[in-house]
């Protein structure tokens, strides 16, 4: 072990006595770098407590991201809210904000032990009653989650006014990311900012709604991960989402929008669902130009190559274009 890992190691052990006495450590064995992952950093760490071995699991802000800025002040209180609200999710035990740690701000939770599934996992095609299953739980979390209120997040008054500000956001990452003018997003971004449309209601939405972030075990759902893109708008935002960069087997259309019809009263309308499949095409090409640009400026993490790829090479421009060329009805709003 490397004498950086060791003062790595040290360092955590110090904040976890002083800040959580609580989680009773002894000594911090082990911190190890996961993988995957296009956002906070992710680790396992081990540690010795009073009460035995235990390994638990650390996000970090990281210094390189497609999706800045980050607040894992609010991701941490948004879990804790929702986990008290019913949804599952892996239970939040310490909050650091004293960067020089682990070189970000950084959470620790408990580790939920599992599967995950891929969009199009081989093994839920092979079993047909288990892909059911799973895809009725998914949907069952997210009506779940879209039933929920928190005040974690700021609420807006209607579905327009939420879209608007979610271009904002975007509008400023593609001001960041672009190393030359990108007409084709920008054009995208002032049509959705004309088309925005009113709300069924307004939700709690995840952002970032797929099976890989969903945590199974023996088949049943434990957890639902990785919240950072988490806000407040349309619930047909996140239903979009597992249409497009989230498309596979759980994709929420036909029978599964039915059901999610069913359990939530929130009609899943197709002229809705392709106004807001322009939306997440569009912030999905946005991120993969900053992922682009961050490499280009010096970025050294892998995943920013991983998110370029996958938003870029994956035909998500294209898709924008497409997209675009059936929004004329909104150029005169």
């Amino acid at each position: 072990m490397s004498d950086t890992e060791e003062s790595t190691e040290k360092r955590l052990e110090q904040a976890l006595q002083k800040g959580a006495p609580e989680l009773k450590v002894q000594r911090i064995s082990k911190v190890e770098r996961l993988t995957g992952g296009l956002s906070s950093q992710n680790f396992f760490v081990t540690a010795d407590t009073d009460d035995g071995e235990v390994i638990w699991v650390m996000r970090v802000e990281p210094k390189q991201g497609m999706i800045t800025p980050y607040s894992m002040e609010r991701e941490f209180n948004l879990i804790r809210a929702v986990g008290e609200a019913g949804v599952p999710v892996p239970e939040v035990l310490y909050l650091e904000k004293d960067k020089s740690i682990m070189d970000g701000d950084f959470i620790l939770m408990s580790l939920v032990e599992g599967e995950i599934y891929s969009q199009n996992d081989p093994r839920l095609h092979a079993d047909p009653a288990l892909m059911k299953s799973v895809q009725n739980q998914f949907v069952e979390a997210l009506a779940k989650l879209h039933s929920i209120s928190q005040d974690v997040i700021p609420n807006y008054a209607d579905g327009a006014e939420s879209v608007r500000a979610q271009v904002a956001i975007y509008r400023t990452r593609l001001e960041r990311a672009e190393q030359i003018p990108s007409p084709a997003f920008r054009n995208a971004l002032e049509v959705l900012e004309r088309g925005a449309p009113e709300a069924q209601r307004i939700s709690l939405l995840h952002g970032d709604y797929r099976s890989p972030n969903l945590m199974f075990r023996d088949g049943k759902l434990q957890a639902i991960l990785d919240w950072e893109l988490a806000r407040v708008g349309d619930p047909l935002t996140d239903i979009a989402f597992t249409q497009t960069t989230g498309a596979g087997i759980c994709a929420i259309e036909g029978e599964l929008a039915e059901y999610y019809t069913e359990l939530t009263g929130v009609s899943v309308d197709e002229e809705e669902m392709e106004y807001h499949r322009f939306l997440e095409g569009t912030k999905a090409g946005i991120i993969g130009l900053g992922g682009a640009t961050a490499v280009v400026k010096g970025g050294t993490d892998l995943r920013l190559l991983s998110v370029t790829a996958s938003a870029l090479g994956g035909g998500q421009l294209n898709d924008v274009r497409e997209l675009e060329s059936k929004f004329d009805k909104y150029r005169g709003k």
